[in-house]
Formats: structure tokens, sequence, C-alpha cells
């Protein structure tokens, strides 16, 4: 474990950068929010606010990101503009411009919409871009076995349902996803930015790679997300009204078996994790979860199904089974509204 106090780290990392590069930078602070690690706010010699940022990844396909990210700039999507990608002794490095926001709010439905709609703006974005790979989640691996499916198939019987279940969905998609939008693969609320109004005005935080496929794959992992919020013990009415809202808006845009299928990619590494990583009480909700979204519980529909809680009781406010809903395919173009807020992410915030 590295005890060396976080301000030591990061005068340390914006040194070497400078001294690798000639870029001049200055540390200014720190974002305290973010699942990885927060963020360092620099400043260029001109007097650009900047943030560097580690990428948990190879140099190589942080040098992809960053070129990913470029092309869709250009074309007016708002994201960041990666300006350096550095190697450094422990890890690679983003040297990004900071986009402007607001302070954090809590996500209310209407940010959820917000962030949905924000999300649209990625529709097709790498339509010229077929060499760009979809998301890991969701690609077919090589040979061998998954340590993933192990890990499930060890912990115990429930997770070992799951497991079964994941293959016989994952097995209908041999070829992985397939579409042509830009797929940001850690959308939580956290990662989108604000203006006082609570509009959208920025998606940061790309640190695990950016991808191309269907934008909405990105959703459900905001949903995912969005549980920790419906699960805390004193969760608020407004973040577990925007869950819900966000349930609303899947059921209508995406069409159930590809619901399944893409929880059925987002389960098997999040509940791998938490078997790893989190105490028995978060593994219990990740396993109702699973159960619930991938049609294991008897008379579900994964798209529409009620988050239950420990004592078998829906926490969730009614979409009706079998009431209308717009369904549309995966990938095609497609227009929502949705709203983000949250703590400030990892990566770049005003």
């Amino acid at each position: 474990m590295n005890h060396t106090p976080t301000a030591v780290r990061d005068r340390r990392i914006v040194s070497e950068i400078n001294r690798r590069t000639g870029a001049g930078l200055t540390m200014t602070g720190r974002s305290l929010f973010g699942r990885l690690g927060g963020a360092v706010y620099a400043e260029w010699p001109d007097g650009r606010p900047a943030v560097v940022t580690r990428f948990l990844g190879s140099l190589a396909e942080a040098r992809r990101t960053a070129g990913v990210l470029a092309h869709v700039r250009d074309s007016g999507l708002p994201v960041p503009r990666h300006e350096l990608v550095v190697q450094l002794d422990d890890g690679v490095f983003f040297v990004q411009e900071r986009l402007p926001s607001a302070s954090p709010q809590r996500l209310s439905p209407a940010r959820m919409e917000a962030i949905v709609g924000i999300n649209d703006r990625f529709a097709d974005a790498l339509a010229a871009r077929p060499e760009v790979p979809a998301p890991p989640q969701c690609s077919p691996r090589g040979g061998g076995s998954d340590p993933r499916h192990e890990v499930l198939a060890g912990h115990g019987p429930r997770s070992r349902r799951v497991l079964e279940q994941i293959v016989r969905i994952t097995e209908r998609a041999p070829d992985g996803m397939v579409g042509a939008d830009l797929v940001h693969v850690d959308l939580s609320g956290a990662n989108v930015l604000f203006d006082e109004s609570g509009a959208a005005t920025g998606v940061v935080d790309w640190n695990l790679g950016a991808y191309r496929g269907d934008r909405l794959f990105a959703l459900v992992q905001t949903r995912f997300d969005r549980e920790w919020f419906v699960r805390s013990p004193d969760a608020d009415p407004v973040e577990t009204a925007a869950a819900f809202r966000l349930d609303e808006i899947l059921a209508e845009r995406i069409p159930p078996d590809t619901l399944r299928l893409y929880w059925a990619w987002w389960m098997l590494r999040q509940l791998a994790r938490a078997i790893r990583t989190a105490s028995p009480e978060a593994v219990d909700w990740h396993l109702d979860l699973a159960e619930s979204r991938l049609g294991l519980r008897l008379g579900d529909d994964p798209a529409l199904s009620p988050i239950m809680g420990h004592d078998g009781a829906s926490r969730r406010p009614g979409i009706r089974p079998g009431g209308s809903r717009r369904l549309v395919s995966g990938a095609g173009p497609r227009r929502s509204r949705r709203s983000s807020s949250g703590g400030p992410s990892a990566g770049v915030v005003a």
C-alpha cells in the first residue's frame, strides 16, 4: 500500500509529466470525488485549466482513447480534449482540458433524463471509425476459461444459478455488440457535468476507454450505479425516483431480449467484482439485482421487474406489465431526455 500523502503524490505526478514533456503545468488542487481516486487540477503556462487523470489500461489503449475523443470532439460532441498521454513509472496519465460545470447536485429524475439526452448525442459518432472496438464487457473472449465465471461458480448456489443464466443469454450473441455509437463504460451520474440550469453540458472520465457500439448499453451501467443509492439505508427519495425513471426509459427504448443481454454482460463483471471485494450484504443485493434483471424470478419481465428488498417486498413503484411501450432496436437512432447529478467525477469537474 502506498502511504505517501495524496498532495505529495499529485505534485510528483505533475512534476514528472513536466519533466518528460516540457508541459510547464502548475498543480492547483484536486477533485475529492470519483471512484477512480479523483483528479489533479492543474494549469497550463497560458492560464488554461487542465485535469490530470490516471488511465486504467495500457499506453496504446490510452492513445487510442485520446484519438477517438479528439475525433468526436472535432465533431462538436461534449467531451474533453485529451491533450497529452504520458507513460510514467507508476502508470499512464492523461492531461485533458477542464470543462466548466456547476457545483454537483443530487440526481433527480429531470437530471436523469438529461443524462439520457446527452448520451443520445453519441449516436453514430463512430460511423467513420469501424476500427474502434466494442466494450470489453461484451466482446467475445478467446479460448480458455473466463476467471469471472470461476468466481461466480465457486461462490455458492445462487451465484452459480446466475452464471448459468448469464451463459444462456450471452451465448445468443456470439459476435458481441454491434452499432456505431460512442460508448462510455462508466457513465455514472458523477461523470456528467451540468450547468446552473440543470442542463447536461459534458461527459467526462474516459479513463476506462472509449468504445463503439450501442450507446444505450452505457445506460444499463448508469442504472447499476444508481442501485448503490437505492440500497442505501438512508436512501434519498429523489435519487431513488431518478433510478426508477431510468428503469422506465430502458424499458421503453430497449427490446426486452436486448436489455436482458445488456444486464447479463454488466452483471457478470459487477457480480464477480462484488464477490471478490464487497461485503456479504452488497453481494446479496448484487444477486438480487441479477436474479431480477435476468428473468430468474417467476413471472419476472427483466425490463420491468421491480427491485426487491431483502424482505422480498417491491421497492419500485410499478411500471405496469402489459402497458404500452415504445421499443426500438438496440443501435438505431434514438432520442430521449435525461439528467444527471451526483458527486463530481473522478475526471473533469470545474
